[in-house]
């Protein structure tokens, strides 16, 4: 049935004959081999090449390696109840396609973990999603996370377990036993969706051993799975018609309702009333004829009807393919007996019994009815599926505006436009809202012949080769025309300033993705999946098209996974580095998931979600976008750091924590600091709920340009705490090309966002002609601008007084929105009206937050567009997840003991980036003061060890326990003399000294930990002392989150560490008038930044002093193999760190089934070495599953005899380097950070000159 594109592009009016499906499952369980059957029911394929020819696996190593890398598109044709006819499909006149035809978007996506990035673009534009499950596998480790997925995005789904062929012919399994393990995944299935409802599970990982343990509960006889289940209906029920029972590889699927009415003549009963019976415990007396329930104490006597009516007669059908058997006599009868008239006695003859089986399974029951049937039927069109969308695209107005006032006509348009996006309005005058989910990169050659000559606005390109971006996207609202002209919104837009976050830019062609191929289109109604022409140059990764600036930005995606495999990249040759620059940023663009940053030592950084994603991009940039040699650096890891925590290793000795006491320069302010650790399931529920808390802190903002507390903290290596939010982290080359770093987070990418964690590295982000540079971490607070060229600078200072005047205003929004458009609209023609020549100016902080979405002609520039994006993501069910998060916080705090769930009454702020890990205490007047403790517990950081720690912080700070002492050579005797003097000048006598009680419980009351009286600020000290005491907790805050982001060991984020600090004032004896404490700015500065460089100082220390540990991430990994290769598999595990959590065998098989966490630093080659080691038997899975402390101390020294023949002289046994010494010494010359390592052995030995010795 081979349909015009007419006929196709008809369909796209009638919504309710529409459905936009995705294809989801674990990698390896069939999706593009059904995809393939569901295409050759079209015609496209040939029946002999279906599941060979992988037909939307377009690229040359989605071939080779047997995968899927991209999800593609393809737009089908299904007509009920044509694949039953005797000539097929083909036999469908054109009016009965255009009467009764159904339009089916398809598309195919990634099954493997390291491109979950582009599962994510294709459940956005989807209605409805098909996932399949292995019957032999079961739900896997990607299962979870497409089904999380396709939840968080408000996806309908259906279910279809595969490979039903396995159970017969490899595990040779029984009718029965077959039906047990069938209805054994469909109840695991029903319980993850169950637990996504009660969101029983905060973790993907956590849910999926928590399954395992489960299903052993349940096989071992306990009902402990079942009972929640019972108490809410399944998701998933057979007899209903929502699941289907498949063999892609043989062609043939089937659903009960099909055999129900197959059935129902032959036995003479209700076709309803069996499709009831077939699923569950019914059997059917032949006598009476009559289905009875199958009682417990009689299941040895009765067959379940699914088995007997469903699997036996397949069971008899499988039996050809054994040797010996008797093909045509068993297949003939089959045929006369289903009354198969297109099977002939001719395809009977085959000498391939497999072959013969098929050509009659496919007949008797097609995969493709009993597939796109379910769609029909079970999955929504895009009228009906909008309303319940709506509230997942489109969150509350008050909490994307903050409760601004808008004018009556702006909320008009606003109102007409999410009502269409409500009722996906199809009317040409609709508002047009269409969403760009990822940019698509294709040669042009695989354009249509006739691209940019119907239009003549823009020609072919003269290279076949090159690369043309197109934009993959679905329209929501209105009717996208070729050549309209569209307003390109940024996630941080926002319509009650329309001049700012927007471009316009024309539509240059319309295309309907047909795999491998593309087809011209003039117009696209709503509902419709599309790829859009011309935007090659406005879009970075995604964005929101609008035929109007009064309309909202669709909410960003999240994803379920963090970049976490880092390399850097350079060109073989240093006079290619422009082509590397031009190619990265083709690259960023054409990847959704891909992070590039650019450090200040000139590195060029990629970070992928995994190995293989890794070598895919690498690829890419070699061959398709950059075209040069490269040269890759190893695999870069990141760490976390954190200290000791006693219950987490008891048999290890460690003495105390001491506490920190350091001095202002002036000398007028004395703080001392104690790190404790917190217990490492708080650390993770904050980590995997940072977004969460994100949101919470933005929706307590009452004004759009209120400023963060941290807002000149944030590191410059890392995207800012909004950026994950709103996605538009930039990063732009020396030509000033702008391209993103990342679009959306997953629950648990936040707590990864810091893998870029390099202080010195850099994000270059402006606009097309300002490049935006801040300062390294130890200056955050200053930034500059520097003008690419005497053009752009000019063109800045035309638009920046507009910038300015909005930032002075931003509270009138009086105005008429027409004359605000009708302005930014002048200006935009004053400017040329091309896309390519636009003049934007970016502020600073947008290097790090990333907020112009895109490189085309930006329209102006907003400070507060990612607080904006952040209370989107929040939504109406804030209030109930930050309940169950409190929860989880007191239960695991509860656990763990040792004073931590006292902690979490006193929490000041979170950090880093006030969303992080890790806790600073407010001061407590009721424990003991860290100033009362007696002299030995406490560590002085002199003025020469502060100033020093100033210019080299690294070097001071490894100068700790067991550290290596590096004196500062820039540092002169009399410069160290005077600031000894000024330190002994600031305790000697004559001075009173006033204590400050330090912060409120504000982060604590924001979790519901601490009632909001807590957060009340004590009696006023008077007007002067609240001054200084207000420079004193402001200084302390930025230093805690300066040492937070960079800790002591190798400049990585801290991760599991509560800060108790307490500050006390030198004042003159008598003082009363603060007026008279001389703070001494103008030798040293403002007094706040004082406190914060001593502040961050005494933080790192205070690590340093409370047995330092280093922080991995972990992968929960799952591995299958055959009994023979477990040797090879736990030779494995074992070499690198790897444990084991759980190992079972599968029922019915010899497989064995192993949970292992294993650590990122040891994860890369793990796939390839499985392999090997066990001849292939052997596959491994990896889920990014938690942050671990590393139980090694990185400075051991042995102190008795006992401790070095125990140990070793480093802590891990005789002759074995320390582990986490090793790793940090890495880390650290990756950074440019000094180290200890000897570089003259032996200073007085001759060298010979000999090559022999």
């Amino acid at each position: 049935m081979n349909v015009a594109v007419e006929r196709l592009s008809g369909l796209q009016k009638h919504t309710a004959r529409i459905r936009n499906i995705c294809i989801l499952a674990h990698v390896d369980h069939g999706k593009t081999t059904m995809s393939d059957h569901l295409i050759a029911s079209n015609g496209l394929i040939h029946p002999k090449l279906v599941g060979e020819m992988r037909y939307l696996d377009s690229r040359d190593d989605e071939q080779a390696r047997g995968i899927t890398m991209k999800s593609s598109s393809i737009s089908l044709l299904y007509v009920p109840g044509a694949a039953y006819r005797p000539e097929g499909p083909r036999s469908c006149s054109e009016e009965e396609k255009a009467a009764k035809g159904y339009l089916m978007n398809l598309i195919d996506s990634p099954g493997h973990v390291d491109f979950c990035s582009e599962v994510s673009t294709a459940a956005r534009l989807s209605d409805g999603a098909l996932v399949l499950v292995d019957a032999v596998e079961g739900v896997c480790i990607q299962t979870h996370a497409v089904l999380r997925q396709a939840w968080e995005e408000k996806v309908q789904l259906c279910l279809v377990v595969n490979k039903i062929d396995r159970l017969i012919l490899e595990l040779q399994l029984q009718p029965h036993e077959a039906y047990d393990r069938i209805k054994g995944i469909i109840t695991q299935v029903n319980m993850i969706v169950s637990a996504f409802e009660s969101e029983s599970f905060m973790s993907e990982a956590d849910a999926v051993l928590a399954h395992e343990n489960i299903k052993a509960n349940a096989d071992a006889g306990t009902q402990q799975g079942e009972v929640d289940l019972e108490d809410k209906e399944d998701h998933f029920q057979p007899q209903l018609g929502n699941v289907a029972f498949a063999s892609a590889h043989d062609g043939w699927a089937f659903r009960i309702t099909q055999l129900a009415k197959q059935y129902a003549d032959k036995l003479g009963c209700n076709a309803a009333g069996l499709e009831q019976a077939l699923w569950g415990d019914f059997a059917f007396q032949a006598k009476t004829k009559r289905i009875i329930k199958i009682k417990p104490d009689q299941t040895h006597k009765h067959k379940p009807l699914f088995v007997q009516l469903a699997l036996e007669p397949l069971w008899k059908l499988y039996e050809v393919c054994n040797p010996g058997t008797d093909v045509k006599a068993i297949l003939s009868k089959a045929v006369k007996s289903l009354g198969l008239t297109q099977i002939t006695d001719r395809m009977l003859m085959h000498p391939d019994a497999r072959t013969v089986l098929r050509s009659v399974l496919k007949a008797w029951l097609p995969l493709s009815e009993a597939v796109l049937s379910m769609a029909v039927e079970h999955l929504p069109d895009p009228a009906s599926a909008a309303p319940g969308r709506l509230a997942r695209l489109l969150p509350p107005q008050q909490l994307h505006l903050k409760g601004v006032q808008l004018p009556k006509d702006l909320q008009q348009a606003l109102d007409s436009a999410e009502h269409g996006v409500e009722s996906c309005n199809t009317s040409p005058e609709a508002p047009c809202v269409v969403y760009v989910s990822k940019m698509v990169a294709v040669p042009a050659a695989a354009l249509p012949r006739d691209w940019g000559v119907q239009t003549g606005r823009e020609a072919a390109p003269q290279d076949p080769s090159q690369e043309v971006f197109l934009a993959f996207g679905r329209v929501f609202s209105g009717v996208l025309k070729d050549g309209q002209s569209v307003h390109v919104l940024s996630a941080a837009y926002n319509p009650a300033q329309p001049h700012l976050q927007r471009q316009i830019h024309q539509v240059d062609g319309l295309y309907l993705m047909m795999g491998r191929g593309l087809d011209r289109l003039q117009q696209v109604p709503a509902g419709n999946v599309i790829a859009i022409g011309g935007l090659g140059t406005a879009i970075l990764k995604s964005a929101t098209i609008t035929s109007s600036p009064a309309c909202r930005p669709l909410a960003p995606m999240l994803f379920q996974a963090a970049p976490i495999v880092r390399v850097a990249v350079e060109a073989a040759l240093p006079s290619e580095l422009p082509r590397l620059v031009e190619g990265l940023r083709l690259l960023n663009r054409a990847d959704p998931f891909l992070e590039v940053t650019l450090q200040d030592k000139g590195e060029y950084i990629l970070g992928a979600a995994g190995e293989v994603h890794l070598e895919t991009v690498i690829k890419d940039l070699k061959e398709r976008f950059a075209r040069i040699q490269l040269q890759v650096s190893p695999p870069l890891v990141a760490f976390r750091e954190s200290v000791f925590l006693q219950s987490e290793s008891p048999e290890a000795i460690v003495k105390p924590p001491k506490v920190i006491e350091a001095t202002t320069a002036n000398g007028v302010c004395t703080m001392r600091i104690k790190a404790v650790a917190l217990p490492g399931p708080v650390a993770t529920a904050l980590d995997e709920n940072a977004d969460l808390i994100r949101m919470t802190l933005s929706a307590t903002n009452s004004s759009p340009n209120q400023e963060r507390t941290d807002a000149s903290t944030t590191p410059l290596s890392e995207p800012s705490a909004d950026a994950s939010v709103n996605g538009d982290a930039e990063v732009i080359d020396p030509d000033q090309q702008t391209y993103s770093i990342n679009e959306g987070r997953s629950p648990v990418q936040d707590a990864e966002s810091s893998f870029e964690t390099d202080a010195d590295a850099v994000h270059l982000s402006a606009g097309d002609e300002v490049l935006s540079v801040q300062l390294p971490a130890s200056d955050t607070s200053s930034s500059a601008q520097l003008p690419a060229s005497k053009e752009s600078s000019s063109a800045a200072a035309e638009v920046s007084p507009a910038a300015a005047e909005n930032s002075s205003s931003s509270q009138d929004h009086s105005y008429s929105v027409a004359e605000a458009v009708s302005n930014a609209d002048e200006k935009l023609a004053s400017q040329g009206g091309s896309g390519d020549s636009s003049h934007g100016v970016q502020h600073p902080a947008e290097a790090v937050s990333g907020k112009n979405g895109a490189n085309g002609r930006a329209v102006g520039t907003s400070d507060n567009g990612d607080a904006t994006s952040s209370m989107e993501e929040g939504g109406s069910l804030t209030s109930g997840k930050i309940g169950i998060l409190k929860q989880r916080l007191i239960a695991a705090a509860k656990e763990a003991k040792a004073g931590s769930p006292e902690l979490l009454k006193r929490i000041w702020s979170l950090g880093p980036k006030r969303t992080g890990p890790n806790f600073l205490l407010s001061s407590e007047t009721t424990s003991a003061s860290l100033f009362s403790g007696p002299d030995a517990a406490v560590v002085r950081l002199s003025a020469k060890q502060e100033k020093k720690s100033a210019s080299h912080p690294a070097q001071a700070d490894l100068g700790g326990p067991g550290g290596p002492q590096v004196e500062d050579p820039a540092l002169r005797p009399s410069e160290l003399a005077e600031a000894d003097a000024h330190s002994e000048l600031s305790a000697r006598a004559g001075t009173s000294q006033v204590t400050l009680r330090l912060g409120r419980s504000e982060a604590s009351a924001m979790l519901g930990l601490a009632p909001q009286s807590d957060t009340t600020r004590p009696d006023s000290m008077g007007p002067g002392w609240d001054r200084i005491k207000h420079s004193v907790e402001s200084g302390i805050m930025h230093g805690y989150q300066l040492a937070t982001a960079a800790g002591p060991l190798c400049d990585e984020p801290m991760w599991g560490i509560a800060f108790e600090v307490e500050a006390r004032l030198n004042v003159p004896e008598g003082e009363d008038n603060p007026g008279n404490v001389n703070l001494a700015e103008e030798v040293y500065g403002p007094f706040s930044g004082q406190v914060t460089s001593t502040a961050r100082q005494a933080f790192r220390r205070a690590v340093l002093e409370g047995g330092p540990r280093l922080v991995e991430a972990m992968f929960l990994c799952q591995v299958s193999t055959a009994s023979e290769a477990l040797s090879g598999v736990y030779a494995v595990l074992g070499r690198r760190r790897a444990r084991v959590v759980r190992e079972e065998m599968r029922e019915g098989s010899d497989l064995f089934s192993i949970h292992a966490y294993l650590p990122a630093q040891a994860s890369f080659g793990f796939a390839n070495d499985m392999r090997r080691q066990s001849s292939g038997a052997a596959s491994a899975s990896l889920m990014l599953s938690h942050w671990e402390r590393l139980q090694i101390d990185p400075f051991f020294m042995p102190v008795t005899e006992e401790e070095r023949e125990e140990f070793g002289e480093e802590g891990q046994g005789v002759g074995t380097a320390n582990l986490a010494r090793t790793m940090i010494d890495e880390v650290r010359r990756r950074k440019g950070l000094p180290t200890d390592k000897k570089v003259v052995e032996v200073s007085t030995k001759q060298r010979t000159r000999a090559r022999k010795v």
